[in-house]
């Protein structure tokens, strides 16, 4: 199991210093997301939290104890927002607009990924999209956290309006797929390994003690 996980901390370090970056950060509810330092990898533990994953179920199961995760504890972990609407972080979302549309519109002068239906995020000029457009691709846990789809790009356009987002409930259900996904050995790239290994061991400490 790959632990797959942010990838961009000299853009992280740059938005620090921005003042303009952490009020939009703070405005759509990401700033927090930002700010939580992350476990370095450990994909054995990984690995190990994967295997107690019950799919039908949708809990950890430890010996004779059942760990649920909920939005509540991806809150308390992570720091996102619980208010307002769920953000789209699948694809999928409703838009007329083709891919280079959004793109000459949202962040003229960004390049294209390996194919035109992902721009690469780095060649984004503009420094508070390029923030928030890594904040939201860490918080969907993509597999290539580099890159941004359409549905991002329109995401990352509401967050600057601002919007504040439920993205802690969105998450949560994003992790449970990845677990799903990975119990089953659909990928072999987890996007949440602090998070999940943060609420492992926070609640194993609480069975020990």
């Amino acid at each position: 199991m790959e632990w797959k996980e942010r990838e961009h901390d000299e853009v992280d370090a740059l938005a620090l210093e921005d003042e303009g970056c952490m009020n939009a950060l703070r405005d759509c509810g990401l700033k927090k997301f930002l700010l939580t330092p992350y476990l370095q990898a450990h994909p054995e533990l990984l690995q190990f939290i994967i295997d107690l994953w019950d799919v039908d179920e949708q809990v950890f199961c430890l010996w004779d104890q059942v760990l649920e995760l909920d939005a509540s504890d991806v809150y308390f972990i992570t720091g996102l927002s619980r208010r307002g609407e769920r953000p789209i972080l699948t694809e999928g979302r409703p838009s007329r607009e083709k891919m280079t549309e959004v793109v000459d519109r949202v962040c003229p002068g960004a390049q294209f990924g390996r194919n035109n239906a992902k721009v690469d995020i780095p060649t984004i000029p503009d420094l508070m999209l390029r923030v928030i457009l890594f904040t939201i691709t860490r918080a969907a846990g993509v597999q290539v956290p580099h890159e941004a789809r359409k549905d991002h790009l329109l995401l990352a356009t509401e967050c600057l309006n601002p919007t504040i987002f439920d993205w802690a409930s969105a998450v949560t259900t994003k992790i449970k797929r990845q677990l799903k996904k990975c119990k089953r050995g659909g990928v072999k790239q987890f996007g949440y390994g602090s998070t999940v290994v943060s609420f492992f061991l926070e609640r194993l400490s609480i069975f020990q003690g």
